[in-house]
Parts: structure tokens; sequence; C-alpha cells
């Protein structure tokens, strides 16, 4: 009888007791397959959105407003080196003008880095359209502006001689500015596909070359003309009448036309006000959101609304009262000095610009 209670009683403490099952060969194969499985899928999960990512970026490369200009500084991934070419650097070459609540600010700022004299000096040193060329635009100014100041110098009578040089003179050398400098960037044909801006790009050394030419062209004509006629002495009035004929086409003749041209841009692309209460309010909305004809090339540029510019840059959500007091900041580095300085984050570090 004890013996069995004994068994009766033990029996299923033995069962609660008994060892852990131990794992086969099958067992173990069929967990490194499921786990195999699991990291394959993840792997195809991050390849897929890796993907995403670059068609997304080669979208934004392609919409943006010049792609050409950005595809240039794309990485093999698609995106865009915004070390080598930042978002703010960006805006200014393609034309984007709003970057504050400020007029002034955002004015100097357009003059900084379009004006032919102040730009040379003052532009973002990441710009695309690079300080050498600058120059050679520069210099090509400087001769077709001493050409055309001894082609004046032939007038008779002493007051007309300098008020044509002065006036006369200093307007055309700031439409000449003007053309070169269009001449060099191209800007406006940017945005087409990439056949067309190679051909306008050869277009404009093609142009650029011969702007050259003719300022040599008015240079010697000029000069010699002018050597013939009277005695090398007056070079010395044709040099003083030279300085003033510059100096009115730098500062008032292409300033007029930098500044004219950043406020009619700024105009286009200012967002309108918010409130749509108004048939005038409603009509100022529609007619910024409504794409427009290209004035020219309409086969080859796309059709853009002012609202554009805004919409990439800024933001469809943004009004005008909330945009920075100021735009950003650059410090740009002339004959070893460095001027002004990059805008700082919170934490006091440059920021990316």
């Amino acid at each position: 009888a004890f013996e069995r209670w004994t068994a009766t009683r033990g029996a299923p403490q033995a069962r609660t007791r008994a060892a852990p099952r131990v794992m086969t060969l099958e067992d173990a194969i069929a967990r490194y397959e499921a786990t195999k499985a699991a990291a394959i899928a993840t792997a195809r999960d991050a390849a897929v959105r890796v993907r995403e990512e670059a068609t997304r970026a080669q979208r934004v490369v392609m919409n943006a407003p010049a792609p050409a200009l950005a595809a240039r500084f794309a990485r093999a991934d698609g995106f865009v080196d915004r070390g080598a070419y930042p978002v703010f650097v960006e805006r200014i070459a393609v034309g984007s003008v709003i970057f504050s609540q400020s007029y002034a600010r955002d004015a100097w700022l357009h003059v900084k880095n379009n004006h032919l004299l102040v730009a040379l000096f003052m532009a973002h040193p990441k710009h695309p359209f690079s300080r050498t060329e600058r120059a050679v635009c520069l210099f090509c100014s400087l001769i077709m502006g001493f050409g055309l100041t001894c082609a004046f110098g032939l007038i008779a009578d002493e007051p007309d001689k300098t008020v044509v040089s002065v006036i006369v003179g200093g307007f055309i050398q700031g439409v000449y500015d003007a053309l070169l400098r269009m001449f060099a960037e191209c800007i406006c044909i940017q945005s087409c596909p990439r056949c067309v801006v190679n051909c306008f790009e050869t277009c404009g050394r093609i142009g650029m070359v011969l702007q050259f030419l003719l300022g040599i062209l008015v240079l010697c004509i000029g000069f010699v003309a002018f050597v013939t006629s009277e005695s090398v002495r007056a070079l010395g009035g044709v040099t003083w009448r030279f300085a003033m004929s510059k100096a009115s086409s730098w500062v008032v003749a292409s300033m007029i036309f930098v500044l004219l041209g950043h406020h009619l841009a700024r105009r286009n692309q200012m967002r309108p006000a918010a409130s749509r209460h108004t048939f005038s309010e409603k009509e100022a909305h529609e007619r910024w959101n409504t794409p427009q004809e290209p004035w020219c090339c309409s086969c080859c540029l796309p059709s853009r609304a002012p609202s554009y510019f805004w919409n990439y840059y800024i933001g469809e959500d943004v009004s005008f009262e909330d945009l920075p007091m100021k735009p950003p900041k650059y410090a740009v580095k002339n004959f070893g000095c460095v001027c002004g300085q990059d805008e700082d984050d919170e934490d006091g570090v440059p920021a990316q610009l």
C-alpha cells in the first residue's frame, strides 16, 4: 500500500520536473531560415525606401527653377550637394528675391550679387557665376567704356563733350553691362532641357567673345581716331571723362537697372494678402497662382505661376509676416581680408546657407 501511495503521489512531480526539450538540428535550421528571411525583408524595404528617396530627389532636381544648374552639383544618389551649392545660393542664382520682410536689405542683397562692380567683391563665394567670370565681364566693360570716351572726345565743344561722355556714354555702358552679364550667365534658360541649355550656353560664350571683340574694336577705333585728331597729351582729359562716365554708369545706370529688376521681381513673386473677402483679393490670388506663358521660347521654357518661387522655397502655408526680419548673412574674402560674417544658428555654429 505504501509503495502504491508513493507511486501515485510522485508521478505528477516527476512529470513536472521533466528535463527541458533539447533543440534539434531541424529546429536550429528553421530558426536560422526565419531570421534570414526577416533580414532579407528588412533589407528589401530599406532598398525600396532608398530608391524612393532617390527618385524624389531627382524629381525635385528636375522641378527646380534651374534643373540644369542644380544637376551640376548633383551627387551619385541624385541629391544636390548642398555643401557646394547651398539653398541660399540657389535662390540668389535663379532669381528669387524675397528673403525677409525688409525691402531695403533684400534689395542690397540683390545688388551685392548682381551689380557688375559690387558683385565682383561682395557676391556670395559659392555663387555659380564665379569671380573670374565677373572679372572678365568687368574688363570688357572697361575697354568698351574707354573706347566710347575716346570717340566722344572728338566732339569740338568742351561742355558738350563732357556731357555726352558722362551721360550718354554712361547710359550706353550700363546697357552694355546688363547685356554682358545676361550673355555670361544665361540664367533665363536654365529651366529648359539640358540640350537647350547647352545650346544657349554655347551661344552665350560666343556672345561674350563677340562683345569682347566689340569692346576691342571700339577701343581701337576711338583711341586711334582721338590720337590722330588730337595730341597724346589730351589723353589726360579723356581719362578724366572716362572715370566720370564709368562712375555714372556704375552708380546710376547699372544701379537703376539692378534695382528696377529687383523691384519688378519682388512685386511679381510677393504673395498677396491672406484674406480673400473682396473680389480684388480673390482676383489677385487667382492671378498669382495662374501659370503664365514665357514671353519668348514658349516651346522650351515651362509655364510657371508667379507663386512658384514662394511655394518652392518659402512654403505655401507661410505668410509675409512669418518671414524673418532680415536676410541671411555671409562672409566674403577680399585680398586676404574677411568682410562680414556667416549667419550663426542658435548654438553659435555657422549655419549651412
